[in-house]
């Protein structure tokens, strides 16, 4: 029979360990979930980029070990057994009575391994058109699936598709987009993601050299490509190995050209920014190829899969998407973080109301 409890305040335990694509949206909601008065706690590894990200934020911190699995050595796969059974045991009290929000990735097991030992609530958040591997083995279990996208395949389990959480200094760009004078020349913007991307950075300092006067190109390296990349550049080529602010970067442009990770495809298409997306073709279930495909089809955006990429159809495409400002409108959802925290906030009531 139920029985009526007393709720203390919320307490949300959030992992996000990994790239940019999981622990930015994480923080987004995060700060909304703070904003409602839910505590909030984000998982972190130590020396980690995360870890460095979350605490400039003034989060609470809680410290778990975590390692890649797929298409890592022996070696490596025994460590990631070691490490998941271990930061498990860490979790085991923390998530007694609190919920779990997993945003995807290898960081993310854990969290929702610990709260199905102890019967607590958990959510997940999958960016991406094709959901991961960890989403699809979990999601029939937890409370509610939030994705990105819409999926290719529909996960088993609750699933509402939301959108992905944009941090607010790019909601500011865009309001500063009207405002934006039309710049004289063609910018060209080129990112390759957390880790870069060799072939993107290869293209742009081809099109260096042959794209007609008045075009400027920006090229985002990655810190393992910036030494050469910055050494080849000519006069009106900028290299930044990483930037803190992409969106100055993004809406300083004309034309995006990036791969098609779910948050940078994301973040770019909701400044209404002309884009070619090349995507990794290397990437786990080919995420980005659907990822890409979808973006072209609700923005100012077209796809050229990485086999077919060649100078010659780079300058081809280029002045095709430039005319896209004028042509369409992005689809993208402008505040997926507040039906995100809706949901959560709705459930966790729910769980509070009654003990069964």
């Amino acid at each position: 029979m139920a029985k009526p409890i007393h709720c203390k305040k919320r307490k949300v335990i959030i992992s996000g360990i990994g790239t940019g694509g999981h622990y930015f949206p994480a923080l987004v909601v995060a700060e909304e979930l703070i904003k409602r008065n839910v505590e909030t706690v984000f998982l972190v590894r130590k020396g980690h980029i995360e870890e460095k990200v979350v605490l400039n934020y003034g989060l609470k911190v809680f410290y778990i070990k975590s390692h890649p699995f797929y298409g890592k050595t022996l070696f490596a796969k025994v460590i990631f057994c070691f490490y998941l059974m271990y930061s498990i045991y860490k979790l085991s009290v923390l998530t007694k009575n609190s919920i779990g929000f997993a945003f995807g990735g290898f960081g993310s097991l854990p969290l929702v391994v610990s709260c199905l030992l102890n019967r607590s609530n958990f959510f997940i958040f999958d960016p991406n058109r094709v959901p991961g591997r960890a989403t699809r083995l979990f999601a029939a279990q937890a409370t509610n699936v939030f994705l990105g996208l819409p999926p290719k395949t529909k996960p088993k389990g609750k699933c509402i598709v939301t959108g992905i959480p944009v941090r607010t200094p790019f909601k500011k760009e865009l309001s500063k987009r009207q405002q934006r004078r039309t710049s004289r020349g063609k910018h060209l913007l080129f990112i390759g993601g957390s880790q870069g991307a060799r072939l993107l950075n290869s293209y742009a300092l081809s099109l260096s050299e042959i794209l007609p006067k008045g075009f400027k190109i920006t090229i985002i390296s990655g810190h393992r490509d910036y030494a050469w990349v910055n050494e080849q550049k000519d006069s009106r080529t900028a290299v930044i190995s990483f930037s803190d602010s992409p969106w100055c970067e993004i809406n300083a442009a004309d034309i995006v050209i990036s791969r098609a990770g779910a948050l940078v495809g994301y973040e770019i298409l909701f400044l209404n920014k002309p884009t070619i997306f090349i995507p990794f073709p290397y990437a786990i279930d080919n995420h980005q190829y659907y990822n890409a495909e979808y973006f072209s089809s609700i923005g100012n955006a077209i796809m050229i899969e990485e086999k077919d990429v060649t100078t010659e159809l780079l300058v081809e495409k280029i002045n095709e998407v430039f005319h896209y400002r004028t042509k369409r409108k992005t689809g993208v959802v402008i505040n997926a973080e507040k039906k995100i925290a809706d949901v959560v906030l709705k459930e966790s009531e729910m769980r509070c109301r009654y003990v069964w």
